[in-house]
């Protein structure tokens, strides 16, 4: 699940998701609005540690599930969060295989950007009749870079609610490897360690003069912070 996905959505439902955390570790898949479906049909269970980079457990971290396609367009995939012990468990899943991924945007997370397991670990689990319950240790990989752009009107200095950053690898310049759409008041997630090639943009106004053409080289070490002061001129 590398960065090779298109981000039509704001990220910004990713934040809201995660605005309330509770204490402890109990799975948003029982909360399920307007699909009216039958729990008891749903029994599969998935628990086990969340390790960071360092060995240690993960505390307060959001994990989604993915699994089984067959659920209706749009609904929620099933979430946990880890205990002060970095223990998390989802209930009530349908059977299957299931893959649990770090899908927590402020603490550097996500699916778009981030790979689910660092190379050598165990990916996937198999829920079944016969076993509907699994263990399964997760191995945090390293963090995404946080690049934050305060993007303003270069007329008028007033700031650009929104902000549209693409990024592509340098030795193929012309394939996006990832796009982000969202508030600009938000930092976006970068892959880490890799020389990436960026161009910011926002419709209305013509592409920040540092990045257009060939791109802005950009590399940032995972966890890193990088903010970037960009000015767009309109086009009218």
């Amino acid at each position: 699940m590398k960065a090779r996905f298109t981000i039509a959505a704001l990220l910004v439902l990713v934040a809201a998701a995660v605005a309330q955390q509770p204490n402890e570790y109990p799975s948003i898949w029982q909360e399920q609005q307007a699909l009216d479906l039958n729990l008891s049909d749903y029994n599969g269970v998935i628990h086990g540690t969340v390790i960071d980079q360092d060995g240690k457990p993960a505390k307060g971290l959001r994990l989604t599930a993915w699994g089984p396609g067959n659920r209706p367009l749009g609904t929620r995939l099933p979430e946990a969060w880890t205990n002060q012990a970095g223990e998390y468990r989802f209930e009530h899943l349908e059977l299957g295989s299931y893959t649990v991924c770090p899908e927590d945007f402020d603490a550097g997370y996500s699916v778009f950007t981030t790979v689910c397991y660092p190379p050598g670990h165990p990916t996937e689990v198999e829920l079944a009749a016969e076993h509907p319950q699994a263990e399964l240790r997760v191995y945090l990989p390293p963090k995404a870079a946080f690049l934050q752009v305060h993007l303003t009107n270069r007329r008028t200095g007033a700031v650009i609610p929104g902000i549209m950053v693409s990024y592509m690898l340098p030795e193929n310049p012309a394939e996006k490897i990832g796009e982000v759409s969202q508030f600009s008041s938000k930092p976006v997630l970068l892959p880490p360690d890799k020389d990436l090639l960026i161009h910011v943009t926002y419709p209305g106004f013509k592409e920040w003069k540092e990045s257009a053409g060939k791109g802005k080289p950009i590399r940032l070490a995972p966890g890193e912070r990088l903010t970037l002061d960009v000015q767009l001129e309109p086009l009218n």
